[in-house]
């Protein structure tokens, strides 16, 4: 699964998402033995990524990162009930407004806990 209007059968929530910037892209992972694990969504800005792990609607994972260097990192980061992780990603300011997050707080890639919670 690669589309939105899939993403969006599964999780209803993700629409405010996508009616702010249609340029989401979403994935399923599995686990080892191909079970779905997380839904995963990505949407990409110049230099940065802004990044959803969704477990369920309990647990979900949101971060912004820093991807124009090779070393990158994570610049902010937000988790807990999809609802609530859903909003504060949404009123995160683009990478380039004068209120965005900028300090590296935590240097190189980034991968979520195998749990996220």
């Amino acid at each position: 699964m690669n589309s939105v209007s899939e993403a969006l059968q599964l999780y209803p929530e993700l629409a405010v998402l996508v009616g702010l910037n249609t340029l989401w892209t979403f994935w399923i992972l599995t686990d080892s033995l191909g079970r779905p694990e997380w839904l995963v969504g990505v949407m990409s800005w110049p230099e940065h990524s802004d990044a959803l792990w969704i477990a369920d609607r309990q647990h979900a994972l949101a971060a912004r990162l820093h991807v124009a260097t090779p070393s990158g990192g994570i610049v902010w980061r937000s988790s807990g009930a999809l609802t609530a992780t859903i909003d504060a990603l949404s009123s995160l300011p683009a990478p380039d407004a004068p209120d965005a997050p900028r300090k590296i707080l935590k240097p190189g890639p980034f991968w979520p806990p195998a749990r996220l919670w």
